[in-house]
């Protein structure tokens, strides 16, 4: 078929003459080389079409010279539909083409935009004449059926539903038994008043002033209202879970729990931070544990159906396994000098030997901690000793990064890509020291305060001191 070759054409009983040349024209084209990467091109453009069009303003200009290209593709589709049915055949036999749901999905969006160009080219474009348009959207969905690797990844998707069943009951009541806990730690306590000052409904009454721009004030009235998402019963419980569960505006509603003081009262700024902990438990067991459940489903459905189709062959899975590990093992390699006489060599033996590595994994433990150590508003003496550390480390590392270019050699020492990355690294740090003690050295050390010259004490003056004014 790759190569426009002619397969046997599956001929029925035929009434009129010259219908099986046709059919076996047809079958030729179908089986074209190019016939399906043409038909692949013409669903990514149909698809880009689909997503230029201005959904605002049907009438718009661009929308216009759109529909000529949907015609276009339309027609295309069609053709494909034609001689595909005239190839397979209807319904009646083995391999027909109504006996493929991907080609009765192919006939259902063409029928669609036929019929909806019909009616609209006679002036009745109605709503439901408008609703068949949206089946435009499932063409790029014809593309899973002409890419075998697609194909095998949607195949495992809908097989993996069936097994989804289960897990999906153990979700539930898992967020049932989530959402019984809420209703009991939260259950009405989600209300507030308009006026943050007023913390009970019997004094949230009257109006209170509001300051917006440009100093304005506004009288508005005190209202006692609840939250959008709350825990008053186990159904409103589920959805606000649910809520949190997708990642969007779950720190507002956090917030409002660890704020919530007692039931019809309103809230009070971090009154109980440990109910943070219920989410903490929550998005452990939710967002990263059933999660990660589904895809190991999804995988694991996706290894049992490239099982299914290497049962057919002589070797089993471990011998599969080792094939292919076998093909695809690259050598490790390891540079070691020749001459075990010369100095290189013995540089090489101490840079590999297990004292060095670990001498310097223990360092990289200690220069992390040390960067770990600074803070805000440190001592300049604090400073100053971490700064030495950290010179201490980069010349620890700069050493390392020289000897063991002197045991590999230049080129064997650059073609590990950790060694790259220590090297860089090495480098950075040396840069980021000389242009840090540059600027310090452009910008010259703090000159001391200069006495006041108006009063024979040494105390400093201000910026605003006159003759007149004196010492501070």
């Amino acid at each position: 078929r790759g190569h426009g070759t002619q397969l046997p054409v599956p001929l029925t009983a035929v009434p009129c003459p010259g219908f099986p040349s046709f059919r076996r024209l047809c079958h030729y084209i179908v089986n074209l080389r190019y016939f399906e990467m043409c038909i692949l091109m013409v669903i990514a453009m149909s698809s880009i079409a689909l997503a230029a069009e201005d959904p605002v303003q049907p009438n718009a200009p661009r929308n216009n010279v759109l529909r000529y290209f949907d015609y276009v593709f339309t027609g295309v589709f069609t053709f494909e539909m034609v001689i595909k049915m005239v190839d397979l055949g209807l319904v009646l036999h083995q391999g027909a083409y109504f006996r493929d749901l991907w080609n009765i999905l192919d006939f259902i969006v063409v029928s669609g935009a036929l019929v909806a160009f019909a009616f609209t080219s006679k002036g009745k474009d109605i709503n439901t004449i408008k609703s068949l348009r949206v089946l435009r959207v499932l063409r790029p969905l014809k593309t899973i059926k002409r890419l075998p690797k697609l194909k095998a990844v949607f195949d495992c998707v809908v097989n993996s539903l069936k097994n989804v069943l289960n897990i999906l009951i153990v979700y539930m009541l898992f967020m049932f038994i989530f959402a019984v806990v809420a209703v009991q730690l939260f259950k009405g306590k989600f209300f507030y008043c308009t006026d943050e000052s007023k913390e009970f409904e019997k004094d949230c009454r009257g109006e209170y002033l509001v300051y917006e721009k440009d100093n304005e004030v506004k009288a508005q009235k005190r209202e006692w209202k609840k939250y959008e998402f709350h825990y008053d019963n186990v159904l409103w419980a589920l959805l606000t879970l649910f809520t949190v569960s997708t990642g969007e505006g779950w720190p507002q509603v956090l917030k409002h729990s660890v704020d919530a003081t007692y039931e019809n009262q309103g809230p009070s700024p971090g009154y109980r931070m440990e109910m943070s902990i219920f989410y903490v438990v929550y998005f452990v067991v939710f967002p990263f544990f059933f999660v990660n459940i589904f895809v190991a489903l999804i995988i694991i459905t996706f290894q049992e159906q490239g099982d299914k189709m290497m049962e057919e062959y002589s070797l089993e899975k471990n011998e599969r396994a080792c094939i292919d590990f076998a093909i695809s093992a690259k050598p490790l390699t390891r540079h070691m000098p020749q001459n075990r006489q010369s100095f290189q060599y013995r540089m090489w033996q101490f840079v590999v030997s297990p004292p060095f590595e670990y001498t310097i994994m223990a360092m990289i433990a200690l220069n992390t901690i040390v960067l770990m150590m600074k803070f805000y508003d440190a001592s300049d003496t604090y400073e100053t000793v971490l700064k030495m550390f950290n010179n201490v480390f980069t010349s620890l590392f700069s050493l390392e990064c020289l000897l063991k270019i002197m045991a590999f050699g230049v080129l064997n020492y650059f073609r590990d890509a950790w060694n790259i990355f220590d090297f860089v690294t090495v480098l950075g740090s040396i840069t980021d020291i000389l242009v840090t003690d540059r600027r310090r050295g452009n910008d010259g050390p703090r000159s001391p305060a200069r006495p006041c010259p108006t009063c024979a004490c040494s105390s400093p003056c201000s910026s605003s001191s006159t003759p007149s004014s004196g010492c501070r």
